[in-house]
């Protein structure tokens, strides 16, 4: 019973050492990421979607504003929204959390262990998303998600340039729907300040609903003011 109880025990050492060396790092960026706040940004929201399942396809091209303060619908497919669609965007932009380089703060605090890809970067890795991290329209998911965060450097000043969530297994969203694979990629960019800002997401899901096969694909962009 010895040699297993000092096999888990190198592990465990082993994993320390790793976290505790990845910690000064983590910690700036952590800093960094919290010291911004959503007060702070103004930006437009570019979502284009397409959504397939039980044998139709919709396309959705929808435009927000954040003006540091609330949520305003712009435009859906090139029109004016209706007053039903404001309603319901105004419902899901209270449910979920705004968008930006300071949410990397609660989510690097999380974080267990880092290491080198083949281009010699530092990947930080996360093995379950804190709550409230991705919600969907109709809950969150993020429990069921973990994430590679790809830093990079710039005088010295380390940043997070790329995110990726992934599905940790496939997981039931509720009784109708089962999402068999997710992924979410966030790219950031240093501004003219040399500040990080989230520049674009795109994400791909996969799964059935009634037993139907359908999913959906994404792509965010965000316009600066």
């Amino acid at each position: 019973m010895a040699v297993p109880y000092l096999v888990l025990m190198t592990s465990a050492m082993l994993l320390a050492v790793t976290t505790t060396a990845m910690d000064p790092v983590r910690n700036r960026i952590v800093a960094d990421a919290g010291a911004m706040t959503p007060a702070s940004l103004a930006f437009d929201r570019t979502t284009k979607s397409v959504r397939t399942g039980g044998g139709t396809t919709t396309n959705t091209l929808k435009v927000e504003r954040w003006d540091g303060h609330k949520w305003a619908l712009v435009s859906i497919n090139g029109r004016n929204p209706t007053g039903g669609e404001r309603a319901e965007a105004e419902k899901l932009a209270a449910a979920s959390p705004v968008p930006g380089y300071h949410r990397l703060a609660a989510l690097l605090a999380t974080a267990t262990e880092s290491v080198t890809d083949s281009q010699g970067r530092t990947v930080i890795k996360i093995p379950v998303l804190p709550a409230g991290t991705v919600r969907t329209d109709s809950s969150d998911i993020s429990g069921h998600l973990k994430a590679e965060v790809v830093l990079s450097s710039r005088d010295d000043k380390p940043w997070a340039e790329r995110v990726k969530v992934t599905a940790r297994e496939p997981f039931k969203m509720n009784m109708l729907i089962k999402v068999l694979s997710f992924e979410q990629v966030s790219e950031y960019k240093l501004d003219a300040d040399g500040r990080p800002r989230l520049d674009r997401q795109i994400a791909d899901s996969a799964g059935t609903m009634f037993g139907f096969p359908g999913g959906e694909k994404s792509e965010i962009t965000y316009a600066y003011r």
